[in-house]
């Protein structure tokens, strides 16, 4: 007789969540002996981008006392993949008269990456899927930059074999030993593999769905998604809310659509849409068995998609570099003075120029640009951790070897990434483990502070802990934990952001003024930003008459 699923109920699954978080950011005291592991705590200048936050509450300081470069005719503001999208496409466009302005060293937002001895590895997103027919942009993107070299028979793109994710891919930890793929469910008898198996199939439903306009019900770019009202209407419902209301009941499938959204979003089930928890598997290309198209990765991460878009246009790139303040100039041969500070020099400066593209998250508008409208007030940012940790071997354990992805069930964590598992030398042995950790709760707010309070020491015990439950060797096998604390890594799509109408307000331009981060979409994926940096510089085009 088939054993009946536990059900999950909502109490049970946050106080689950609580206690990993707890867990992770607790500080684990008891684990004091530790044998020589190096390492530090990097991540953005918060010190110095807190400054935008004390200089809106003044005005800008007197003519006498600023000095003034010279004119820039567009500045773009922000090198995360939007502002560099915005700058490629400038350029390919034959216009080069801009610059990009950063506060961090490197470009590339949430998406650079880093290198040590033993090679490069992500500080952010580490992968790109397959994009689909509707994401003519990227797919074209790709083409330029030789990543896709062709098409087979039936018109669909073939891929440079050395970025498709080499095998094995994933594997899960999951009762005491490796098991290949994402999902805990054991065999498919089991009470878990046959929910697996009807969640698939209710999944392959809602992709084959098309809405009452013509369109897919789900799409990236996302505005190419059916606006039915029936589709959207999930957009105001929890996705945890909406799986239970389906049926469906095993911790193991509850505990695995978390995982994903976390993933990919950054906010647990309970904190994001129904619509966009479903967008998460029904808006990229499957297989003819309903399966994911195997990713495109790389050692570096999606690093190696930010050298693509910085290169070309690197001379144009400030970094070490904060904007204060957005003004209209009072001068008649510029419309916006944009006051900016320089972390070398700690001097404040003026540019003038004609137009900009704002690609920087909008809560910092009401500070930067000094909105009054309320425009942006609550968007929820989800706070992130990734280290990297230097490894004499790739850790193993029970079961299946170890793969590109490897997640152990019910961690805190969304496990860890091999940086060298796309590095052709064979007999490597030594490597960098990218970890991650997506804070997904609620409150935002107090897991920011916890951050901020928590030291190197207390991370990488906390790292520690959570490994030693597949590895338990993991401790003499590291000889450096490098971590990076993202405050506000991405924009949340909780209930009601996707298709309530704020993302339409807040992507309006004003006069020469044009918004291009990806929080403008919702979601925090490459798709999106390259699209809406492109969709800023057609504008900005347009505007100069190009």
């Amino acid at each position: 007789m088939t054993e009946k699923p536990e059900f999950i109920s909502r109490r049970s699954f946050l106080a689950i969540l609580g206690l990993c978080i707890s867990a992770l950011i607790g500080g684990l005291s008891f684990l004091k002996f530790r044998r020589g592991i190096s390492g530090k705590i990097l991540g953005p200048n918060r010190e110095i981008g807190h400054r935008i936050r004390e200089n809106s509450k003044s005005e800008l300081s007197s003519n006498t006392n600023r000095k003034v470069s010279e004119k820039v005719k567009v500045l773009i503001l922000g090198s995360g993949v939007s502002g560099l999208s915005a700058g490629y496409y400038l350029q390919k466009a034959g216009f080069s008269e801009f610059q990009i302005l950063e506060l961090e060293e490197y470009a590339g937002g949430n998406s650079r990456s880093g290198q040590n001895r033993i090679g490069p590895f992500p500080w952010g997103a580490h992968y790109l899927p397959q994009p689909g027919e509707e994401a003519v942009l990227v797919r074209k993107f790709l083409e330029e930059n030789k990543i896709i070299v062709g098409k087979d028979h039936r018109g669909k793109p073939v891929y440079d074999e050395r970025f498709l994710c080499f095998d094995p891919e994933e594997r899960i930890f999951y009762q005491g030993r490796w098991n290949e793929g994402l999902y805990p469910g054991g065999n498919s008898q089991s009470p878990a593999g046959i929910e697996e198996q009807k969640f698939k199939k209710w999944i392959q439903t809602w992709r084959l769905k098309i809405g009452r306009d013509g369109k897919k019900a789900f799409s990236i770019p996302i505005d190419l998604s059916s606006q039915d009202p029936e589709i959207l209407k999930l957009d105001n419902i929890p996705f945890f809310e909406y799986i239970k209301e389906q049926g469906f009941r095993s911790k193991e499938l509850f505990w695995f659509l978390d995982y994903s959204v976390r993933d990919d979003f950054g906010g647990s089930m309970d904190t994001v849409s129904a619509w966009i928890g479903l967008h998460y598997f029904c808006s990229r290309p499957v297989d003819e068995n309903g399966e994911d198209l195997t990713l495109l990765t790389w050692p570096q991460g999606n690093g190696f998609l930010v050298e693509k878009l910085r290169a070309p246009i690197l001379p144009k790139i400030r970094t070490g570099t904060l904007v204060e303040k957005v003004t209209n100039s009072n001068s008649k041969n510029s419309r916006f003075e944009v006051q900016i500070y320089s972390v070398e020099t700690k001097e404040q400066k003026i540019i003038p120029c004609d137009s900009i593209v704002y690609a920087l998250p909008s809560f910092t508008r009401k500070y930067v640009l000094g909105e009054k409208n309320g425009i942006a007030e609550g968007l929820t940012y989800s706070p992130w951790l990734v280290a990297n940790l230097s490894v004499d071997q790739v850790p193993t354990g029970k079961g299946i070897p170890p793969c590109w992805d490897n997640v152990i069930y019910q961690s805190p964590s969304l496990g860890y990434i091999v940086s060298t598992h796309q590095d052709l030398r064979a007999g490597r042995e030594e490597s960098v483990l990218t970890y991650y950790q997506a804070f997904g709760d609620k409150d935002t707010v107090s897991i920011r502070k916890k951050m901020m309070r928590t030291s190197w020491s207390d991370w990488k015990n906390a790292i520690l802990f959570d490994l030693k439950k597949a590895h338990p060797d993991i401790e003499r096998r590291i000889r450096n934990i490098d971590i990076m604390t993202y405050a506000h890594a991405m924009i949340r799509p909780t209930p009601g952001l996707i298709w309530g109408g704020k993302r339409e307000r807040l992507a309006i331009s004003y006069p020469h003024l044009h918004f291009a981060h990806s929080d403008l979409s919702g979601i925090s994926i490459f798709e999106e930003a390259l699209v809406r940096g492109n969709n800023a510089a057609m504008r900005i085009l347009g505007e100069q008459k190009i």
